[in-house]
């Protein structure tokens, strides 16, 4: 075969050319230099530079430098903290509360951040990806968990709900069930630890963790309780029997009686003891017992009589607990028929209770009266004699109309001078309704519950404006609640040309008063009159509409206030004939 020879022509066979070594040498030698000098200007080129494709959280910081992604980043993460997240159960409720991250003490280190895709590296992927790479980033975020924890906790407070009891209630005789209903507790930890971890990406909302509370007693539970002992009770009349008399509950007061407790994780029925006799004696007085709890008269001639204690006595009766258990009982017999012994009863309020109260004064006041009219005045001392005296016990309420009793001359009163109508006349009892202002005033002045008055159409300048009420037997009356917890005596009296009251009790309402200026004044209007009887009159005086507060205040509850609104008509000028 042909060879042709590379050989330098000075070469000796065998021998290697030492000058083309150097050369190859210095080639490859520079080849390395140059691409190390790549790779090095590569390295510190992208170390202040982001991958040129790159996404934190969402947000594109593609191939920005350091500066310029902290910018981007500031501006939407900022957003992001100061964003409303609705924080909720998903319960049945569905109750929400909103969180703002900052101020829950979430946050972003975005210097943090920016730093974890920039800095000087040797790595060639680091340093490749920042080239050409593509890649989804997360944030360094921050957390106050002193914060978190608070803002959690404030939202549970919302959040949280107490598992609801079923609830029975009677209304017209008819047993209507309110069904039970669950809970929520959020889990504290738990919740921060989800917005911790969420709040960056979340869409607005971030479910809180949360338990379910369970009621103590289920529905079906309920129900069954409904069907076999609310439903029986009212159903129907239940008879009451003593041996010697007898009375009928209807449906429905066995209903006003009825409420329902849980006892040992199970429905029960309670009977209201006191409302269960009083209804039972109220249909058949026969069955009331002949004790006598503990209270107090006035002795002595009115405007210098002394409260005195009346002694309790026992007596023999229906017991209240002894009815109860006998009318549950019957609520579920065949005869409906709740057979109970009278026994030896003891009086509610002891005569050694009774020494203890603190009788005195709760209220004073007085009213002048037209001593001309003489035929008035003797109404005047009829009437306040008969409610003078009068003592109404706890709970009890005063009624002007019992006191007076019938309007008649048979029962001492008079002919006198009345208002009718807007005209003057007379009627028999005229004058009443100063007693009727005393009796208002002895309830209202003592923080008594007022329960029923009316103010004259017209002012009369003895009375206090908007303090005071008229009188018209079977129409008009003045009642009154005792709501104090010890008995209240009222005295009154006339005398010194003025009618004078005071009430008798335990100080209980610490009571102010305060009445405004007269306003929306009137002008009198002219009428005329035919009929028999007849008064002139040409007064002038205005009419107008006044305003009066009570504020009534127990022994450590708030204070309680009312206001009432009186509009008088003006006094009209009137011709007769």
């Amino acid at each position: 075969m042909s060879e042709e020879s590379t050989m330098p022509s000075d070469a000796e066979p065998g021998k290697k050319s030492h000058k083309g070594a150097k050369i190859t040498a210095w080639t490859l030698g520079a080849v390395v230099v140059v691409a190390g000098g790549a790779y090095v200007g590569s390295a510190l080129l992208t170390k202040d530079k982001l991958p040129a494709e790159l996404s934190i959280e969402g947000v594109d910081v593609s191939g920005q430098n350091a500066e310029e992604a902290e910018a981007t980043l500031t501006k939407a993460f900022a957003e992001r903290e100061a964003a409303q997240l609705q924080l909720s159960t998903e319960s049945e409720n569905d109750s929400k509360v909103t969180i703002t991250p900052k101020d829950a003490g979430l946050g972003v280190d975005v210097t943090a951040t920016v730093s974890k895709y920039t800095g000087l590296s040797w790595d060639p992927s680091i340093i490749w990806s920042r080239l050409t790479g593509s890649q989804d980033g997360s944030a360094e975020t921050t957390v106050d968990q002193a914060k978190l924890t608070s803002a959690v906790e404030d939202a549970a407070k919302d959040l949280d709900s107490k598992a609801v009891e079923g609830q029975v209630s009677f209304n017209e005789g008819k047993a209507e069930l309110k069904e039970p209903e669950s809970g929520v507790k959020v889990d504290v930890d738990a919740t921060a630890e989800a917005l911790r971890e969420q709040w960056l990406n979340a869409d607005g909302s971030i479910k809180a963790t949360a338990s379910t509370d369970e009621p103590e007693v289920s529905a079906d539970d309920w129900k069954k309780f409904v069907e076999e002992s609310a439903d029986p009770l009212v159903s129907g009349e239940i008879t009451v029997d003593d041996g010697s008399n007898q009375a009928t509950l209807s449906a429905e007061q066995l209903g006003n009686a009825a409420s329902t407790e849980v006892k040992d994780g199970s429905p029960s029925l309670k009977l209201d003891q006191d409302v269960l006799l009083k209804d039972t004696v109220s249909a058949n007085p026969k069955m009331k017992s002949t004790g006598k709890d503990a209270t107090f008269k006035l002795t002595g001639k009115a405007g210098s009589a002394k409260p005195e204690i009346v002694p309790a006595k026992e007596g023999r009766g229906i017991k209240a607990e002894d009815l109860s258990a006998a009318v549950l009982k019957a609520s579920t017999s065949e005869d409906r028929k709740a057979t109970v012994k009278p026994t030896v009863t003891q009086p509610t309020v002891s005569t050694a209770a009774a020494k203890k109260w603190k009788l005195q004064v709760t209220s004073e006041f007085a009213t002048v009266y037209p001593t001309y009219d003489t035929t008035r005045t003797k109404n005047l001392v009829a009437g306040s004699a008969k409610v003078s005296g009068t003592v109404v016990e706890p709970g009890e309420e005063f009624n002007l109309a019992n006191e007076f009793g019938p309007v008649t001359a048979a029962n001492g009163y008079y002919s006198s001078g009345v208002v009718e109508n807007g005209l003057s006349t007379k009627a028999m009892g005229g004058g009443l309704s100063q007693i009727a202002t005393m009796s208002y005033n002895a309830g209202y002045l003592s923080g008594m519950e007022i329960l029923e008055h009316r103010a004259h159409s017209r002012w009369f300048d003895r009375y206090p404006e908007g303090r005071e009420s008229t009188y018209w037997e079977g129409q008009i009356n003045v009642r009154w609640k005792n709501d104090t917890p010890a008995p209240v005596a009222v005295e009154m009296w006339v005398s010194d040309e003025k009618v004078h009251m005071r009430t008798w009790g335990v100080k209980y309402w610490d009571v102010k008063t305060t009445t405004s200026d007269h306003y929306n004044l009137t002008s009198p209007r002219a009428m005329h009159s035919n009929a028999p009887g007849c008064v002139p009159e040409r007064t002038g005086i205005n009419g107008f509409t006044v305003d009066v507060s009570r504020t009534r205040q127990a022994p450590g509850k708030e204070p309680e206030t009312q206001k009432d609104t009186t509009t008088y008509t003006a006094w009209p000028n009137v011709t007769c004939g």
